[in-house]
């Protein structure tokens, strides 16, 4: 396992030819969870791809060592448990070492959540090493707390006596009177604006990072293949399906809210070419779930559309009322007065 010459495309090769070679093995255990091997395959033989699970565990049998996964609890959900796991060679093969992976991303969390809809999820992962500390003695050490009392001679009924003086260190937070000069508060005046420069240079940095990324995901949707394109949709998807399945109540209310929010926006920017069209599109798509939906989902349909309808001439009726009573004790008021 510890061979400085084998070079990662050697390492690239001989995971494909072990995963060829057992293909029946890796598809019957991983499929189900990772996906097909044939397409990760021919994931893997492309250059400057990210390795998987299958790269992984085909590894354990290639290096023929245990290979220990740890995944960090960010946007943990059931079937990432995979994820933090041991994997081990196959029998007959014994694992003469183990290596640790922690999986991550290259930037940091805000900034990964950013470019990833909100969603947190890792696109490499580095070794874990061991840090061995030697504890040797120093006998040359001497503690601060052994040195000893300073004494005074003194006579004492003419008798000649030691006493100890005690000595009692100076506190650490004193500040001497010479530290306290305009100089001094000038230099740290000078260095808290620095400071304060730094953090708004980092956050403008950090503000035309995120654009860039937003400018480069925009490019390659508009770059995309139908095919890449419902691929992508797919996954975002089956990913916003998780995430609303574990968001909590509060959660929920303040997607939703965004969501009213962010349509609201839209529509009062919009033209009237484009608010056609989205009405054209809505009542396509009613008609188009009005066909396919069964005969129970239609009378579900139409007994919520009654309820709403009765709701509303409810209201209505309220407030019809209502108007129609303030008429009349203004009415009533008029002639009190006249």
């Amino acid at each position: 396992m510890n061979n400085p010459e084998v070079t990662p495309k050697e390492l690239r090769v001989r995971t494909v030819v072990e995963l060829l070679s057992n293909e029946a093995h890796y598809n019957n255990m991983y499929s189900s969870i990772i996906g097909p091997l044939n397409l990760a395959i021919q994931g893997i033989c492309k250059n400057y791809t990210f390795s998987e699970l299958y790269e992984i565990v085909a590894l354990c049998n290639v290096l023929k060592c245990n290979i220990r996964s740890i995944y960090p609890n960010l946007d943990f959900r059931e079937y990432m448990a995979i994820f933090n796991n041991i994997f081990k060679p196959t029998p007959p093969l014994i694992a003469n070492g183990e290596i640790t992976i922690f999986w991550c991303h290259t930037l940091d969390e805000v900034d990964a959540r950013a470019v990833n809809n909100g969603t947190w999820s890792p696109n490499h992962f580095v070794p874990l090493l061991s840090f061995l500390i030697n504890h040797k003695p120093d006998d040359s050490y001497i503690p601060t707390t052994m040195t000893l009392t300073p004494e005074k001679k003194t006579f004492k009924n003419n008798v000649p006596t030691q006493i100890r003086i005690p000595e009692f260190p100076s506190s650490p937070n004193r500040r001497l009177r010479t530290e306290i000069n305009p100089e001094n508060e000038l230099a740290q005046l000078i260095a808290s604006k620095e400071t304060q420069k730094e953090q708004d240079n980092t956050k403008t940095q950090r503000q035309s990072r995120l654009e860039k990324k937003r400018e480069w995901a925009r490019s390659n949707r508009s770059n995309e293949t139908n095919e890449q394109r419902q691929k992508r949709l797919e996954k975002q998807k089956n990913r916003n399906k998780v995430n609303r399945l574990i968001e909590t109540e509060e959660q929920r209310q303040s997607r939703l809210k965004n969501v009213r929010e962010r349509t609201q926006s839209i529509r009062r920017n919009e033209t009237e070419e484009q608010r056609q069209s989205r009405l054209q599109n809505d009542r396509e798509r009613t008609q188009s779930i009005r066909r396919n939906e069964t005969e129970e989902q239609r009378q579900s349909r139409l007994r919520n559309v009654r309820e709403r309808t009765q709701s509303i001439r409810r209201n209505e009726t309220f407030f019809l009322t209502f108007i129609f009573i303030v008429l009349i004790n203004k009415v009533d008021s008029s002639k009190y007065k006249r």
